[in-house]
């Protein structure tokens, strides 16, 4: 939806829109910001949660089923994620909770 769009229906509608489906603002066809409901988001978070612990689940068995050890670092390349982003995220959501 163009911005100008959207200003003109005003914010009662762009959040009514944002019910039914995720709206993608856009100034001259490009998207610049997405408006979306917050059970949509909240479900997507609780998703991408679910997958990042699955994915250190495995990679937790990996190691198990080897009897290796390893450094959070190192299980950090193994499954292709940058540790420093991960903690990153983790002083991010602990500040949130806070």
């Amino acid at each position: 939806m163009p911005i100008t769009t959207a200003s003109r229906k005003g914010v009662s509608a762009l959040a009514a829109a944002a019910q039914a489906e995720r709206v993608i603002l856009t100034n001259h066809g490009r998207p610049v910001a997405v408006v979306d409901s917050a059970e949509r988001i909240d479900e997507t978070v609780r998703q991408v949660r679910e997958a990042a612990s699955a994915v250190l689940d495995w990679a937790a068995s990996r190691v198990s089923e080897r009897g290796e050890t390893m450094s959070f670092e190192e299980l950090c390349v193994r499954a292709g994620v940058d540790a420093a982003v991960v903690m990153a995220r983790v002083h991010d959501q602990a500040s949130a909770e806070a």
